[in-house]
């Protein structure tokens, strides 16, 4: 009788965990972008952004561990922190290059613990971030991935230096990979860039060939599992900068998820 109970316990405990853990559909999801104590200008960007599509193609649900990377003003790490609700988490990591124009941002959004089920990781390199070794369930990056080989910009005339060199991307896509859980993903998003357009194209035009991307991923043991085309636009002039007035917010994109191989 004894192991009878034990037995339907666990799984009871199982289908319970289960349930916890399924993913939000577009109705919730929808219903988390119409709450009215979002910020006005997250929601101006809604459209663009398109942010029901790829939550769902993320698969979040309450309760995940997730880690958001090159983060920014943390425009998608508060809707994952709405999303993963109080017994979820999101870590937001930003470099220190990423950090000297997104500081101002991410400071408002998280003042007074308005986020409380976030923890920053302010100024730090995606090698050297401290989360727990299998411990998320959705690594994240959207629109930042070309950063990692952002070296320099012009401010006015002047040349002005931001990194000595481009980020390792074999230490930073290993430090993501110890974060992951066997069953986690990681979704990447960013301005597609022309082929063979190498890391200049980050430097100048804020973009990134999608085959530096597949395989710097498979490098790195990941295995691309599925693509996205909510934020693909054929009109887009790949040969542009992401922020000319003709195409911002209405640029061509690529959004993938990986798994461990």
């Amino acid at each position: 009788m004894q192991i009878y109970l034990s037995f339907f316990l666990l799984l009871f405990t199982s289908v319970l965990n289960a349930a916890n853990q399924s993913e939000l559909t577009s109705q919730e999801l929808s219903a988390i972008l119409a709450q009215t104590d979002r910020p006005a200008a997250d929601i101006s960007r809604d459209e663009a952004r398109q942010p029901v599509a790829v939550m769902a193609f993320s698969g979040v649900a309450a309760g995940d561990h997730v880690l958001d990377i090159a983060a920014g003003g943390g425009w998608y790490s508060e809707l994952f922190s709405r999303a993963v609700g109080p017994k979820g988490k999101v870590y937001i990591q930003n470099d220190e290059v990423i950090w000297r124009f997104a500081e101002k941002d991410i400071t408002a959004r998280t003042i007074d613990n308005r986020l409380a089920n976030v923890q920053r990781l302010d100024n730090v390199a995606i090698a050297n971030m401290v989360v727990p070794a299998g411990s998320i369930d959705i690594a994240f990056t959207a629109l930042n991935y070309h950063d990692l080989f952002f070296t320099e910009m012009m401010q006015g005339s002047k040349l002005v230096k931001l990194r000595d060199d481009v980020v390792d991307y074999r230490l930073a896509l290993a430090a993501i990979k110890t974060a992951l859980k066997e069953s986690g993903v990681l979704v990447i998003i960013d301005h597609v860039g022309k082929p063979g357009s190498g890391y200049e194209a980050a430097n100048n035009l804020h973009r990134i060939d999608p085959n530096i991307v597949k395989y710097q991923l498979q490098e790195a043991g990941f295995k691309l599992i599925e693509e996205a085309y909510y934020l693909r636009n054929a009109e887009d002039d790949h040969t542009k900068l992401v922020f000319d007035p003709s195409i911002r917010s209405k640029t061509d994109r690529f959004i993938y998820k990986f798994v461990k191989q």
